[in-house]
């Protein structure tokens, strides 16, 4: 927690922070402690960059920069190079040599509406000439994606240069797809703690689908088993019995609001819809939002277009419980009752304690639960100060 008062007011909003990457599975619920949502209402919080980020001596941020990041690029033109132009294919080749050669980092040059924010991210190491391995990892990490964004025109001309590994990734999970269809079909609404968890469960297994770690021809093994029922023995921290206790706080008929910070399309997002279903389903909450990436982002990360692709498939999967799930969620969102937002924040630089002060106050008053999903995610938390 990052706050300074020893008593503070308790926020509304509480969040669950589920984090899977490797081996290592997190699943913490943060009550009375969320860093950008526990100050006083008219309180501003400062940035607070990381006094000691990550350098390139760490040995998995020298993998990710000399191996991981240009094996990404390059599976990404082998994958989309007959949907981008020539010119995009010569920017993205010419990225990951800038990349390889370790050369100053560059200004974004579009003009979309978070340029000028990642070019006073940026000012202080474009100032002094720093190159890529000069920058802390997760600035330029996720400047990469943003830098691919702007040389593919993503914006102009629509290619998801991800789709293919995206749609990849859905049909090499498909047994583990079918396998949470079925298990929350068989639940349907009914409503108590140890359903949650076990839908809490599968959802935080299905954080394995994550495309930027794993490539998606060895998705087929991730995910768990049985829907991830019983896949519980690799969780560090279990604080789901509070996350019960907050949708049991206020009578049912409460109009109450769930958000999502979406991590994965794939399997993840399907487990994310799992879960959603059951939570609209049971009425224990009225309204859920996914909020979604604006642009493709670290390879799988889902977008408002990988939710209607990911409906699609499960609709034409050719399997029952898929097919009432994909469209029960379509009917969930003609209803307003899920709802799909592109959320600009997760994309930046930004630590989530220097989250824009409009989203703070969303979550805050209008939130009563949130999900944090992903290595991304988990990132922000904790600023890659360790």
């Amino acid at each position: 927690s990052r706050l300074t008062d020893s008593n503070p007011p308790t926020p509304r909003t509480s969040v669950l922070d589920l984090r899977l990457s490797g081996a290592l599975y997190f699943e913490r619920l943060f009550l009375a402690s969320m860093i950008s949502l526990g100050k006083g209402d008219n309180e501003d919080i400062d940035v607070v960059l990381p006094s000691a980020p990550l350098e390139i001596s760490s040995p998995f941020v020298s993998h990710t920069f000399k191996n991981r990041i240009p094996q990404i690029l390059q599976r990404t033109l082998d994958y989309s190079k007959d949907k981008l132009k020539p010119q995009h294919v010569e920017g993205v080749e010419a990225l990951i040599q800038e990349i390889k050669g370790d050369k100053p980092l560059q200004p974004i040059t579009d003009a979309k509406h978070d340029a000028d924010e990642w070019n006073t991210a940026l000012k202080g190491y474009v100032d002094r000439k720093a190159t890529w391995s000069q920058a802390p990892w997760f600035l330029w990490e996720t400047y990469m994606y943003r830098r691919l964004a702007s040389i593919t025109h993503f914006w102009e001309t629509g290619v998801d240069y991800f789709a293919a590994e995206k749609r990849k990734g859905l049909e090499t999970t498909a047994a583990q797809i079918k396998a949470r269809a079925k298990v929350v079909q068989e639940i349907g609404g009914k409503w108590d703690y140890t359903t949650l968890r076990k839908l809490m469960l599968a959802d935080l297994w299905g954080n394995q689908a994550d495309a930027s770690l794993f490539s998606a021809t060895t998705m087929g093994d991730k995910g768990g088993q049985g829907g991830g029922s019983s896949s519980s023995d690799k969780l560090i921290c279990d604080e789901s019995k509070r996350v019960f206790d907050v949708l049991e706080r206020h009578p049912v008929s409460k109009a109450r609001k769930a958000v999502f910070f979406t991590d994965n399309a794939g399997l993840e997002i399907v487990s994310d819809l799992m879960l959603i279903d059951f939570l609209l389903t049971s009425k224990q909450v009225a309204v859920i939002e996914l909020k979604l990436k604006p642009y493709p982002y670290f390879v799988s990360d889902a977008t408002p277009e990988d939710i209607k692709v990911t409906v699609d498939f499960l609709k034409q999967i050719g399997d029952k419980p898929c097919e009432r799930l994909g469209t029960a969620i379509e009917k969930f969102i003609d209803s307003k009752k899920l709802i799909l937002t592109k959320e600009w924040f997760l994309t930046s630089s930004k630590p989530m304690w220097a989250m824009p002060k409009e989203l703070r106050s969303e979550l805050r008053e209008n939130t009563d639960l949130v999900f944090v999903k992903g290595d991304l995610m988990y990132r922000k938390l904790l600023g890659c100060e360790e």
